[in-house]
């Protein structure tokens, strides 16, 4: 997927490829700790999303004046957990397995 920006031409490849470089240098413990991190941050962002989805919908439901401004929070909130789950894949595939987390 490619999208230009003023001229500017940037692409998942690209993305994933700056990524890789950034935690190249890293051991795997330090890995494995940023991708334990990155899983409690995403479950997390998920129960943001989740919960402004639920406001949003009720807004709808009551034909409340937020509703935009609720959409706008939970559009917000998927874009941030979607960025989260990109770096989050990028960790898992370099440390190569998914590490025991803890429960929240």
């Amino acid at each position: 997927m490619t999208t230009e920006d003023d001229g500017c031409q940037h692409n998942n490849v690209d993305v994933a490829t700056t990524m890789a470089n950034l935690i190249a240098p890293l051991s795997s413990t330090q890995i494995e700790s940023l991708t334990i991190d990155a899983i409690l941050e995403h479950r997390e962002s998920l129960a943001k999303a989740e919960a402004a989805f639920d406001s949003w919908k009720s807004a709808q439901a009551a034909n409340l004046e937020t509703v935009a401004e609720l959409y706008s929070d939970y559009t917000r909130l998927m874009l941030a957990a979607r960025a989260r789950q990109m770096v989050l894949a990028t960790l898992i595939e370099r440390l190569g397995f998914i590490p025991s987390v803890p429960s929240t």
